[in-house]
């Protein structure tokens, strides 16, 4: 890892030494405007980032936000050591997680079309939409990513930011899997998705669920991982910035299976793989979803079809 000068905080909440940092602190809920308490303060890369709660919808939010550039640096430092899964379709039939996600959005619509799998990885989830007649396009900062296209038919892959997409759609799908607790403006996110989304089109987001039974572990959640992670869903605030960004919630679960490995270890996580399976038709698991549909006609307007087909 590159060294950087190490930061300190002042009374007002400044950063000092840190020239990328965004100055001052985020003193209220970036998704609800709600009244804030300091939950935790977490040291990472020479610097101490504080971790605000939500007292209204419990949303977890780095209140020194990172810049930009802060934000690149620290996933830039992840992905140089970070392994993508086996670009092989004995892997890619081997993901249940991927081919759970798939299934589930191919019940929940029979809207079919582009889909846009932002931030794609190893292509995984691309591949099991692929089976359900999407024809994706993998978004990833990883070249590497790009691997994936060839086992999917009529995919293409784009090395952009999500923010710079030039991209009008529209998409019959967008996923999000493990990508906005990354995002430094989460609604911008969101609004966006709902514009490339044609009418009935589904978004579906996963994220590390600040509401769930890893709550037991409190300042220890392993997703607690400032500035690579700067923000913390709970099922509350994940549904109200799906609806301030003007979409609809059709459905919400979790999910909390864990890579068994092997070793002593590997009985206890097998253990708790077949009982966790209880936690997926609810909003407590450690892996949060949410499906939601765009709810607008042709003319942009909410459409009862579009509301209709998912109840």
């Amino acid at each position: 890892m590159t060294d950087r000068p190490s930061d300190e905080i002042d009374s007002a909440g400044n950063v000092a030494n840190h020239p990328h940092s965004a100055p001052g602190i985020q003193t209220s809920c970036p998704i609800c405007s709600g009244p804030v308490e300091l939950f935790c303060t977490k040291r990472a890369q020479d610097h101490d980032w504080k971790i605000n709660r939500c007292l209204s919808c419990g949303h977890g939010f780095v209140a020194n936000r990172p810049s930009l550039s802060d934000l690149t640096f620290a996933n830039e430092d992840i992905s140089l050591v970070h392994e993508l899964g086996s670009f092989t379709r004995e892997a890619y039939e081997g993901r249940s997680d991927a081919r759970d996600l798939a299934d589930s959005m191919a019940r929940l619509t029979k809207v079919r079309g582009r889909a846009l799998d932002i931030g794609a990885g190893d292509g995984s989830f691309s591949y099991h939409l692929g089976r359900h007649g999407y024809q994706p396009t993998l978004l990833d900062l990883d070249p590497r990513a790009q691997q994936a296209t060839s086992f999917i038919p009529g995919s293409q892959f784009r090395q952009v930011p999500f923010e710079s997409l030039d991209d009008p759609g529209p998409f019959a799908a967008i996923l999000m899997s493990q990508v906005l607790e990354h995002a430094l403006d989460p609604m911008d996110w969101l609004q966006r998705s709902r514009d490339l989304l044609q009418p009935g089109g589904l978004l579906v987001i996963a994220v590390p669920n600040f509401g769930g039974v890893y709550r037991v572990l409190g300042t220890n959640d392993p997703f607690l991982i400032p500035p690579v992670h700067v923000n913390f869903f709970t099922p509350k605030s994940l549904r109200r910035a799906i609806e301030t960004a003007g979409m609809r919630v059709t459905h919400m679960d979790s999910r909390s299976g864990v890579p068994v490995g092997g070793g002593i270890k590997a009985v206890v996580r097998r253990a708790w793989n077949a009982g966790s399976v209880l936690l997926n038709a609810t909003t407590q698991g450690i892996v949060l979803r949410a499906f939601a549909s765009s709810m607008t006609d042709q003319n942009g307007l909410v459409s009862k079809q579009a509301c209709n087909q998912f109840t």
